[in-house]
């Protein structure tokens, strides 16, 4: 028998989560990738990378093929930061990398572009990255920026479009930003700009408002560059996203669990590198293993296959008590329709249900080739309703209005009660999603929600101002885009 003690208020208030993995398949991959470390092991191809390895304890043979003990995966496990903070440009702490704390954004370095304006699908240049990050500054529920877009070969030097790609973000939005760098000169010229922007190296270790990414490449293979990345970022405390992106039945086995054991393995490697290097270094975890669409030779960014392994990585970074790495908002579809909307909403339902870390490739469609700033918006409105729906539902005696009920009675009506005034605020209200009757829809224009979206991607990018940077800071970054011409 139910005993209530009523005098006492209660409170059962849970969020709605997913559960793939049982405790016994995680540790089963968990042993698995270790058992890939030590008896295949991972290509090195970075003498300073080799050597921390070496020095560590690993085998090395042929100089560059390693195997990793798993002593050491342990080891390096508990040095890497279980929580990671990012600041936005001000040094405001904004984003708290734990536990299943959300937070969405964009994407990176797209080679296409879904032009408002002509409608048109086009190349990417550098005025796209200045747009999208405009309207991702303006938007509430996008808490991180990408470089999407890119600076085309005809306005820069293409061995300098990093910086460029970083600089044009920076000016257009106070918000984190997700960056990508083509050599370590590039990243070792972006960190001296973040370091302009926040005063000194302490202060950006302190407050870092760069995350950085960057990828092994699949199956098992380290190449140079990014391990340069890898290791200037476990040096400067530069948060790094070190995930590989492997394609099931293309560069990793077709079945999920393998691809799982390749890609966490891959990761665990890439750990190991950098917490050598320097322990305590914020590396947050992932594995963005997509299928190959044998139909198409297609690298699919939506589909059950591709929500499934994103739930399971996250599981593995709870695991080791590590941040995460997912994706959302992101789609297939060559425009932004119907089948943009299905996508993009199932993406981002189960990153949120999973309590991914860290969502990117808000605003992808086309596989990750095209941006779409309409579809940024779209997200959003997404992201607002999911964020409500992961709230629950909280239980309480003032929830439960008993008295309010009893008040009532039967066949009674509670719209002019005071409980309802303080509480209906508490439903979601959409700003975009049209819920009115549908001669006043028909009215207001008969706008179907694609004419809704692209006005609103126009009002912000003529009516938004982001915060300035002082002339001072622009001064000094300006210095540096110079000095790199040399």
């Amino acid at each position: 028998m139910y005993n209530r003690q009523s005098n006492n208020d209660f409170l059962v208030k849970r969020r709605p989560q997913l559960q793939l993995l049982s405790s016994d398949q995680i540790y089963r991959i968990h042993l698995s990738s270790l058992e890939i470390l030590e008896r295949t092991g991972v290509k090195v191809l970075l003498p300073e990378a080799v050597n921390l390895l070496r020095e560590a304890g690993a085998d090395v043979t042929d100089n560059n093929r390693v195997r990793i003990p798993s002593f050491l995966v342990e080891e390096a496990l508990s040095f890497a930061p279980h929580r990671i903070t990012i600041s936005d440009r001000n040094g405001k702490s904004v984003m708290f990398l734990e536990g299943h704390n959300s937070y969405y954004g964009t994407g990176t370095d797209t080679k296409f572009t879904l032009d408002s304006y002509s409608g048109e699908r086009r190349d990417s240049k550098g005025e796209d990255i200045e747009k999208a990050a405009l309207v991702c500054d303006y938007l509430p529920n996008i808490d991180f920026v990408g470089s999407m877009g890119g600076v085309s070969v005809n306005e820069i030097n293409p061995l300098l479009s990093d910086r460029h790609n970083f600089v044009r973000i920076l000016f257009n939005t106070a918000k984190p930003i997700l960056f990508t760098s083509w050599s370590l000169a590039g990243l070792s010229d972006i960190y001296d700009m973040a370091v302009a922007v926040r005063g000194s190296d302490e202060n950006f270790r302190r407050n870092p408002f760069i995350i950085h990414y960057a990828e092994p490449t699949t199956p098992l293979k380290h190449a140079p560059e990014p391990l340069q990345e890898l290791l200037f970022c476990a040096e400067k405390g530069i948060p790094i996203v070190y995930v590989s992106a492997p394609v099931t039945g293309g560069t990793a086995p077709i079945t999920l669990a393998g691809a799982l054991a390749l890609s966490n393995a891959e990761f665990l490697s890439g750990l190991v590198i950098a917490q050598l290097k320097h322990k305590g270094a914020p590396i947050i975890c992932g594995g963005l293993a997509g299928p190959l669409d044998m139909h198409t030779t297609v690298n699919l960014y939506a589909g059950p296959e591709v929500y499934l392994n994103h739930i399971a990585i996250k599981e593995m970074a709870s695991y080791y008590g590590l941040p995460d790495f997912n994706t959302g908002g992101c789609t297939d579809a060559k425009i932004l329709d119907q089948q943009a909307a299905i996508e993009s909403t199932f993406s981002l339902l189960q990153a949120g249900l999973a309590g991914s870390s860290l969502l990117h490739d808000v605003g992808y469609i086309e596989s990750g080739l095209t941006a779409s700033w309409e579809s940024i918006v779209m997200a959003d409105e997404i992201i607002d309703e999911i964020k409500h729906f992961l709230k629950g539902i909280e239980v309480n005696k003032e929830t439960l209005a008993l008295d309010v009920i009893d008040k009532v009675g039967p066949g009674g009506n509670f719209l002019a009660e005071e409980h309802t005034l303080k509480h209906f605020k508490e439903i979601w209200y959409p700003k975009l999603i049209n819920r009115d009757i549908y001669e006043n829809w028909v009215r207001d224009g008969s706008k179907p929600l694609s004419k809704v979206l692209n006005e609103k991607v126009k009002w912000i990018l003529e009516n938004h101002k982001p915060e300035p940077l002082s002339e001072e800071v622009k001064g000094k970054i300006k210095e540096i885009l110079e000095r790199t011409k040399a």
